[in-house]
């Protein structure tokens, strides 16, 4: 059986491996400092690790264990890809191989001869389900959209909806809503049906006890926006999601909605901002808000 711990003996068999900001922070919710994954950040929901050949991931005691700097084992595994191949589609395509994912991330020049409009853009919609296409190209960003919607409709695991750009080699969150508004309604739907199957991934795994994990749902309004909303019993201990609006309830049978960012206002210190991934606010039973104040 290979020694994990000894470098030499695992770095032929070193992978390329992509987490996302959710997978990393529900492994928290069970896992010890140092069994979690070692990774090294990229942007915004992005992270890097690697794997011994096909099994687990690497973990942070075994990349202490080798005693070379993690960014060294990272290029060990670069260096073993071959180039990425580029399809008959020069400015937009798919990329559905992990480790050519992960090495696009650590290395954005191996897919310069894409010949994209504007800078580089990924959209990581998962492990093995990326596009990548120009920060100009509205019809790569409009792709991007149809494979979140299959990725959705196929119920698969999920990682960012949050596209990145790539200038002079250093990577920068994207706006893409304000940079096509001919798609902001889409990117608004698809944004907040990834961002509520996400937290129902975590709410899976919390162990909250008495606490009541609050469960975000989606809304189609009338001027057919869709919107998050979640619901509240004053009074409650819970853990709230970021949404659009909150739905109070008392104990009397009244009801309200308040906007999220007046509910967490008006809750002052008495709400808890948590480090749980994706975020959620810890709601004390001491804090009472009335229904029709929303």
């Amino acid at each position: 059986m290979t020694d994990t711990s000894d470098f030499a003996a695992v770095r032929d068999q070193l992978r390329l491996q992509m987490f996302d900001a959710t997978e990393l922070g529900i492994l928290e919710l069970s896992t010890s400092a140092e069994e979690m994954p070692r990774v090294q950040f990229v942007a915004a929901e992005v992270y890097i690790g690697l794997q011994i050949g096909d099994e687990a991931f690497v973990t942070v005691a075994q990349a202490d264990a080798w005693g070379v700097p993690f960014t060294d084992a990272l290029k060990v595994a670069f260096d073993s890809l071959p180039p990425l191949e580029i399809g008959a589609d020069r400015g937009a395509m798919e990329i559905t191989d992990e480790r050519q994912v992960a090495a696009l991330f650590l290395d954005p020049s191996r897919a310069a001869s894409l010949e994209v409009a504007g800078d580089l853009a990924i959209v990581p919609l998962a492990q093995k389900r990326v596009v990548i296409t120009g920060t100009d190209d509205e019809h790569g960003f409009g792709r991007a959209l149809e494979v979140a919607d299959q990725l959705l409709a196929e119920g698969a695991r999920l990682a960012s909806i949050h596209p990145i750009g790539s200038r002079n080699g250093q990577w920068f969150p994207f706006p893409w809503r304000d940079r096509f508004p001919a798609l902001a309604s889409t990117i608004n739907r698809v944004t907040r049906e990834f961002g509520v199957r996400a937290y129902g991934e975590q709410a899976s795994a919390l162990d909250a006890g008495d606490v009541r994990v609050l469960e975000p749902k989606l809304d189609k309004l009338e001027t057919g926006v869709t919107a998050t909303f979640a619901t509240w019993l004053s009074g409650t201990t819970a853990l709230l999601p970021v949404v659009d609006n909150v739905i109070i309830a008392s104990a009397q049978g009244q009801i309200g909605v308040m906007g999220f960012a007046q509910f967490i206002e008006q809750a002052g210190d008495a709400i808890v901002r948590t480090e749980l991934a994706p975020l959620r606010y810890y709601i004390p039973d001491a804090l009472k808000i009335a229904a029709n104040e929303g």
